[in-house]
């Protein structure tokens, strides 16, 4: 009995160890041990892993649907404003009693106009001809208030731009002046003139940012020749010595004594010609 039991737990072992119907033995699944199928482990298809279009520089895409309204036109420029300089004369300011604002502004690039109105600060500047020992020479407004008047005149600029290096002047000027001759006791003589003349002139703009410092020189030619003259002989007892426009010459006198045995004229050496130089300091804006 006792081999017997021992006999059948044996069997029970053996049979458990023996695997199941189907697992060993059996024909191995489809496609076991096969080469594989075509196409495994070869290159991707074109396009794989790539960019997608237009990235990188490559060209989007087409798109469907409505086309793109239209580029608008450009917005027209705005309205550039011209060059502007304004600038003060010292020089005629201090030596002729004469202050004038030179206002410019730019037509063109190469051109511009120049406008100066021309104020009198000094009734006896440092520098008056015609002046005699006993006697004093004034200058006195004949426009507007202290204003004599104004000239105008283009600029012309041989650098072709306005406001830098040098440039070519040529306009008119109308001043309007009275002049007075008095000595102690008071104003024995009194003549008006104006001077409305032709100009021409060359001159030079330098700039440090807006500051500018301009000059030249100009030659003015008399469009306007008044007379002046003296008739009588002083040294007649009894004779009258009276003012006449009726001149057989160009000359503008002036008595510098009471009885005009001294006479001044006004009018230079060079008339009808007069030389004229300036220093101009200002700003300029373009």
């Amino acid at each position: 009995m006792r081999f017997g039991a021992w006999s059948a737990v044996l069997v029970v072992t053996l049979l458990s160890a023996v695997p199941a119907r189907g697992q060993y033995g059996q024909p191995p699944p489809p496609g076991y041990g096969q080469p594989p199928p075509p196409g495994y482990g070869q290159p991707p298809p074109p396009g794989y892993g790539q960019p997608p279009p237009g990235y990188y520089g490559q060209p989007p895409p087409q798109q469907y649907g409505p086309p793109p309204p239209p580029p608008q036109k450009p917005e027209e420029d705005e309205l550039e404003l011209p060059g502007i300089s304004a600038r003060v004369d010292p020089l005629n300011w201090l030596l002729q009693g004469r202050l004038g604002f030179e206002l410019e502004v730019g037509l063109l690039d190469w051109m511009s106009v120049e406008l100066v109105p021309v104020f009198v600060t000094a009734e006896s500047p440092p520098y008056s001809g015609n002046r005699g020992s006993e006697t004093k020479i004034t200058q006195h407004s004949d426009g507007i208030g202290a204003m004599s008047g104004a000239s105008l005149g283009l600029g012309f600029w041989l650098g072709g731009k306005a406001f830098e290096g040098y440039v070519l002047r040529a306009g008119f000027t109308n001043y309007a002046y009275t002049w007075k001759v008095s000595d102690d006791l008071g104003t024995f003589d009194e003549t008006d003139e104006t001077e409305r003349r032709f100009f021409a002139h060359i001159g030079s703009m330098s700039r440090w940012g807006v500051f500018t410092l301009a000059g030249g020189l100009g030659l003015e030619y008399a469009l306007l020749r008044e007379r002046r003259c003296f008739v009588g002989n002083p040294d007649v007892t009894g004779s009258d010595v009276v003012a006449t426009r009726n001149c057989d010459e160009e000359e503008l006198l002036v008595k510098l004594d009471r009885d005009a045995t001294k006479l001044g004229d006004l009018y230079g050496a060079l008339h009808p010609f007069t030389i004229t130089g300036r220093i101009s300091l200002g700003v300029t804006f373009d």
